[in-house]
């Protein structure tokens, strides 16, 4: 996931006090795009603001490779996913 203005993202960086102005456009915006949105103001660290779950889903993926051993089983589950070894399992469990 890209948080900067670097990426290719529907939402160009906004200045504050455009974002203000704006606020609840600019919610509904980073909402549908799933994109997040840079906030600048002068003489300060810009801010990203992101949807609720894009945020909890960068959190878990910081989570599962917070750790070779975590990012070595992730990483070998997704080969065993990508060749098709599947575990059935029982749904009402």
């Amino acid at each position: 996931m890209c948080v900067h203005s670097a990426c290719e993202s529907p939402n160009a960086p906004f200045r504050l006090t455009e974002f203000r102005q704006n606020i609840a456009t600019h919610f509904d915006n980073v909402i549908a795009s799933r994109a997040p949105l840079l906030v600048t103001r002068q003489g300060s660290e810009a801010l990203v603001v992101m949807a609720e779950g894009e945020y909890e889903s960068l959190q878990e993926t910081l989570h599962l490779l917070s750790t070779p051993a975590n990012a070595e089983r992730l990483r070998e589950s997704l080969d065993q996913l990508g060749k098709g070894e599947l575990i059935k399992t029982d749904p009402t469990l």
